[in-house]
């Protein structure tokens, strides 16, 4: 993110569910004041599609969520947990 100055500004956001990356990307989406429309259209998918991402209604393709990111100007990153251990159950 660049601010006022033209200083680019990287910082990190972690999510571990759908739901959470879906709110992720609505708030994104609203603070570049787009409607879910304008994201389908430049991700070239449907504007339902947006909708099921947002909601972590149903599971999106992995290549779906990737041109929603791109649309979106923004990177998905791969990082060692912060935690060691997983449990499948809090999921």
């Amino acid at each position: 993110m660049y601010d006022d100055y033209g200083i680019f500004w990287r910082y990190v956001v972690i999510f571990r569910t759908e739901k959470q990356l879906g709110g992720l990307i609505r708030t994104a989406r609203r603070n570049k004041g787009w409607r879910q429309i304008d994201v389908a259209r430049k991700a070239s998918t449907s504007q339902k599609a947006i909708s099921n991402l947002e909601t972590g209604a149903f599971s999106s393709r992995l290549d779906t969520v990737l041109k929603v990111l791109a649309a979106l100007d923004l990177d998905l990153t791969l990082t060692d947990r912060r935690r060691p251990s997983f449990d499948p159950s809090e999921y």
